[in-house]
């Protein structure tokens, strides 16, 4: 993950305005209530939190991702704009079980919400970390996916793939319908040349 590690001295200035109404709609679509525990998996630099802040609501978030660049220009944001209830802590998202999580925050924990923007694209064994990410959750909770799916495989597709180090054929949207309950999909308002696919976000209850 170096190249994320690099990646996040301009990852913000270059991909904040063209995933900005598509990161705040899925926080409308975790339905985050007050005291609720959020983890947010692949972080990086924390763009979610902002969208997720702006809802005024008292509630603990923690952030996880692998690149340790990505999470300290996370922490200079959290700083930067005196964000409470913010954790940040280094994983690799494969090793996300609740004990491993509990040893890296130092507490007990259930997650009542999981967010990913981003991530299963990249992050290598998806397919397990979706499953692990969603034994975080209490029963019944809700988990959002953002992510890209290249229905038709264009030069756009191969760039994106190359710069942002993801697969892009992955039906993570599939494997999420088939593994929770309440499943929803939303199709996002974002020129495909743009993302290299189709810009989909997803999400259910976890059953």
């Amino acid at each position: 993950m170096k190249w994320y590690d690099l990646f996040s001295n301009f990852y913000d200035s270059s991909l904040d305005k063209l995933y900005f109404e598509s990161r705040k709609r899925a926080v409308e679509l975790l339905e985050l209530r007050e005291n609720h525990t959020l983890i947010d998996i692949a972080c990086g630099t924390g763009a979610n939190f902002k969208h997720i802040k702006a809802l005024g609501i008292d509630l603990s978030i923690y952030g996880t991702d692998f690149s340790e660049g990505m999470l300290k220009k996370g922490q200079l944001n959290i700083e930067k704009n005196s964000w409470d209830k913010i954790v940040l802590f280094q994983a690799d998202a494969r090793k996300l079980t609740t004990e491993f999580v509990e040893k890296q925050i130092q507490k007990k924990i259930e997650f009542d919400r999981v967010i990913c923007v981003l991530g299963l694209s990249v992050i290598p064994d998806w397919e397990q970390v979706l499953n692990k990410t969603l034994e975080l959750l209490k029963k019944d909770e809700r988990i959002v996916i953002i992510d890209v799916f290249a229905e038709n495989r264009t030069l756009n597709t191969w760039l994106v793939e190359k710069v942002a180090k993801a697969d892009l054929n992955r039906k993570i949207w599939q494997a999420l319908e088939n593994r929770t309950s309440n499943f929803k999909l939303e199709y996002l308002p974002v020129k495909n040349y743009k993302v290299g696919g189709k810009l989909f976000v997803a999400t259910g209850l976890k059953k």
